[in-house]
Formats: C-alpha cells, structure tokens, sequence
C-alpha cells in the first residue's frame, strides 16, 4: 500500500492530464494500433460511411489521448482532447486530399509523449470552377442575390439608381461599365415595366427584397420578398478566366457568357423585346458581392440597344473575405471624425457601443486614429514597443485553406500570426436591441492588426463583432460582453489591399 501511494503522490500534476496506464516502452505504433474510429456521414451518428467526415473513436487499452491534425506550416488543429473515447470530426474544404492523417499523443508514467499517427480517407467534396465559387459560393453551397440598385441614370440633373434598364451596346470597354447608360430602373418600380414581361403579370420579382438563389449543383431559384418561390432554372458558364474579356465590337467586353434555361433569372426579360426571355447573358462584372449581366442580339453593334441586370450579394462571408484564396487587407482609412470642426478620417479608435443599427456605423464615433499615429497609441498595446502595424501600408492576409491570419509591417516581414474562424450571418444579430453584427470573427489573441482594445491595458480581444464586410471593406468592433449601448466600445477599419 506505501508504495502504491508512493506511486500516486509521486507524478507531477502537469502530467496527470494526459495519462495512460502501461509500462514506458510505449511506441507510436503500439499506440495508433490500440486506436479504433469509427466513421459516420452525419453529424448524428447515425449512418455509417467508409468515407465519413465524423468519428467515434476508443483506445484499448484505456488511455487519455490528445487527437490533432498538423497544417503544411507545422500548427496543429487540435481534434479531441482529455478522454480516452469520443468523438471528432474532419471536413476537409473543397480541392483538398481525400487521405487524411491525425495524430494521436499520450504520455507515459514518466511523462514522455507518445506520438502515433493514423490515415483515413474522407468525403471532400468536388472542386468548384473558380466562377462556380463566386456565382454559388465555395464555403455555404448557394448564394443569394438581390436586385443591386448601384446603375446610375441621370435623369434630367437627377440621379436615379436602379438594377435593370437599358445602355448602349459595346459602347466602351466592357470593365468601365455604366457607361453609355441610357435609363435604369430601380427594383420596386419594375411593376411599371410589365410590358416587356410575357405575361404582363407582376410575380413579386418586382421588388427589392425578391432574391435568387444559386446553387452550386447548377441551379437558380428565384423567390419573391416573402421566399415564395416564383420559378427555377438551369445554369452554365461558358468562356470564363476572370480577367480576359472577349472582344465584341472591337472592345474588349465580356468575362464570360452566363448560359441559362429561360426565365431563370429575376426579371429574365429583354427590355422592348415583346417578352423575349434570353438564355445567354454575358458577364461584365462578378466578384464575391456584385454580378451585372447584358445581352444584346447577335450581331448588334456599338451604342445600339442593349439591356443590363444588376444584383449583389452579402451572403458569402467566406468569398468576401479570403477570395477563397489568400486575400491582404490594409488599413482603411475612411472613419470621420469631427475634431473641433476638423474632419479627421481614422481607421482604429472608439464609439459609443449599439448607440444606432449597425447599418449606420460609424454613428456614435468619439475618436477615430489615422494609422500614421497609432505609434502615438502604444499606451494601448501590451508591450509600449511599436511594431510596424502602425503604418498604413501595413497589411493582414486571410488564407481560406489553412485558416490562418498573419500581420506585416509595408515592408512585408511578418509581425505575428495566428488561427481565425469566421462565424457569418447574412442578416444582423440584435445586440442591446438594436439590428447589429453580421456574426463574428474569431481569431488567436493579437493576430489581427494593431489587435488591441481601446483603454484596455493592453487586452488582445480574441472574438471582433463585423459591422461591415464587402469585397472591398472590413469594419470590426469590440466591446466586452454585457457592455451596454452608449458605452466605449473599439472599432478598426480595413480595405481589400
């Protein structure tokens, strides 16, 4: 019995958490033999699959384990931890491996790390076409559009902005399209347009909060603003590379041709066309949050009449923010605020916290910092001492593969790195009662820029409400949680570099 208490008083108590009974010849192998999983299809548990994404897993004999995968750069995802049965998952993004390896480690009595390793082969889903990604989305399956009323028409020294009208054909090159726009029609007034529809018959398309949804097995369904579905179709690409426009006319004008069965798109009609529904748009703009279409007979010349569609999107964080590529970030320095009549335009400082809908940041703004003077700041930051980040050419880039996030001075050497999640709405969460956050953006403490809590002794906030996120801007605030609305709260303010 002494030297059986001698035995339990004896080991170190920081070792005690990763535990295995055995002697301490353990290997790596004898370890991932003993390791048994399980593979299911579902998140439930509750249909088996050889190529399941979701784990039961034991150890025989009994051994509390710590499971991780490694990324290419050597940081470790860590799977499961502290049990010797339980449950993980991996779900691989789209492109990568179907063979997928984790590790396994223990420790022994004398606290040496076992280390096993094991493969298995996982479901991954089929590679997107870069142009499926932004149509569909890579990261969420569909997308939704909505009518994008950003056409501008000037109606007799009166700017109207509308989604749908018409322009003349090939009148310039195809990337300095409006130009050339004869009339645009906003969305909710395409009920005085019927008489370019079939039916002449109003559905609901009419209307800016009627939506299509696109779908990354190839098809569209268009709904109106209460998400009765009015109809759906088919769609294909053709032609598409994203940076080569194809000459029409002697100027360079489509990125693609965006085929379609008929009528699959809101508002499918060719304007004073009799209700002609064309099947073959070309693609004079797409990226993650904007898609503007034209068509235009064959063979119809420059300024003639053409007809355009215009539709944007805020459903696909993922493409907003990474490209699903590696995408940099700058510091964008657009916050005004009113010093003693001076406008000031910053990029990090504070606000009085869900002071308005989100939607109308930056209202409420106390102090806004241009980046230049965040040397001026260091009093915030956890260690005085000035890093680069305080420079407006100073960047962060997102990589959608390995999930990582890393700082650079304008010169390019890193300043630190770290993990990052994005935890994404279309719509706004309600914070203190108000329409506020479009979700959030977690990361490892102190990998963003300048990733510092205003007047907060140098705190890394680890999890940044997103005000805003386009293709080309990022605004993210922090305050503590409970903090009440009017109280002090952090922003930080970048752009797409």
């Amino acid at each position: 019995m002494v030297a059986a208490l001698g035995l339990l008083t004896s080991c170190d108590p920081s070792k005690d958490s990763i535990s295995m009974p055995g002697n301490s010849d353990l290997t790596g192998e004898q370890l991932a033999s003993g390791f048994s999983v399980e593979q299911f299809a579902d998140e439930e548990y509750t249909t088996p699959a050889a190529d399941g994404n979701y784990f039961k897993f034991t150890t025989s004999p009994s051994r509390i384990v710590r499971i991780y995968q490694k990324d290419e750069e050597g940081n470790e995802n860590v799977l499961a931890a502290g049990t010797a049965n339980g449950k993980f998952k991996i779900v691989p993004k789209r492109g990568n491996p179907s063979e997928q390896t984790f590790y396994i480690e223990t420790r022994d009595f004398n606290g040496n790390i076992i280390t096993g390793q094991k493969t298995v082969s996982v479901f991954v889903p089929q590679e997107l076409d870069p142009v499926v990604r932004l149509l569909a989305s890579d990261a969420y399956g569909s997308k939704t559009w909505y009518w994008g009323e950003n056409i501008p028409w000037d109606n007799n020294g009166t700017m109207v902005y509308g989604s749908w009208g018409n322009f003349g054909y090939t009148n310039d090159n195809g990337g300095n399209f409006p130009s050339g726009i004869w009339w645009s029609c906003p969305a909710a007034e395409l009920t005085g347009q019927l008489n370019h529809s079939d039916t002449g018959v109003a559905t609901g398309e009419e209307s800016p909060e009627a939506k299509m949804v696109i779908t990354d097995d190839g098809n569209i369904y268009c709904y109106d603003a209460g998400g009765n579905q009015i109809r759906k179709g088919k769609y294909s690409v053709e032609g598409w590379d994203g940076t080569t426009r194809k000459e029409v006319n002697g100027v360079a004008w489509s990125l693609g041709t965006l085929k379609t069965t008929e009528g699959a798109i809101l508002f499918p009609f060719k304007i004073n066309g009799g209700g002609t529904k064309p099947t073959s748009f070309e693609i004079l703009k797409l990226t993650s949050d904007q898609l503007i279409l034209s068509y235009a007979d064959e063979g119809t010349g420059s300024w003639s009449e053409a007809t355009f569609w215009s539709f944007v999107s805020s459903s696909d964080g993922e493409a907003m923010l990474t490209d699903f590529d590696t995408k940099a970030w700058t510091w964008g320095e657009n916050i005004p605020w009113d010093n003693s009549g001076t406008i000031v335009l910053g990029s990090w400082g504070n606000f009085g916290y869900t002071n308005d809908n989100g939607g109308n940041f930056p209202s409420g703004i106390w102090w806004s910092c241009p980046a230049a003077e965040l040397t001026g700041q260091l009093n915030h930051s956890d260690t005085g001492a000035a890093t680069g980040e305080e420079d407006p050419n100073a960047y962060m880039t997102f990589d959608w593969a390995t999930g990582n996030v890393k700082s650079y001075d304008a010169s390019g050497n890193q300043i630190r790195s770290g993990k990052f999640t994005l935890n994404y709405s279309e719509n706004r969460n309600e914070v203190n009662g108000v329409a506020w956050n479009f979700g959030t953006l977690d990361t490892d403490a102190g990998s963003i820029l300048f990733p510092f809590k205003i007047n907060g002794g140098g705190t890394k906030p680890t999890s940044f409400q997103i005000i805003k996120l386009t293709n080309e801007q990022l605004i993210l605030t922090y305050a503590d949680d409970g903090t009440g609305s009017w109280s002090e709260a952090t922003f930080w303010s970048f752009k797409a570099k």
